[in-house]
């Protein structure tokens, strides 16, 4: 992995972080009934997921620690 570079990098933790969200979002829609408002809800959430790029990531872990430390 060292040989590829940062970019190899952000790849894996890119793609880790999308593993990890399709599950949650998985297992919030499998615990009850599945109405067609919910399966429309979780098909565009899973869209955005796979549309999610690495900058993405990136800011979406800024603002996380932003509201943090504002509610510290």
């Amino acid at each position: 992995m060292l040989a590829g570079g940062p970019e190899l990098v952000n790849e894996a933790e890119l793609r880790h972080w999308k593993s990890h969200m399709m599950v949650e979002l998985l297992l919030e829609f499998a615990g009850s009934a599945t109405t067609p408002d919910d399966t429309a809800k979780a098909y565009s959430r899973m869209e955005t997921l796979q549309a999610a790029t690495y900058e993405d990531l990136q800011q979406a872990k800024k603002a996380l620690a932003a509201r943090r430390a504002a509610a510290d």
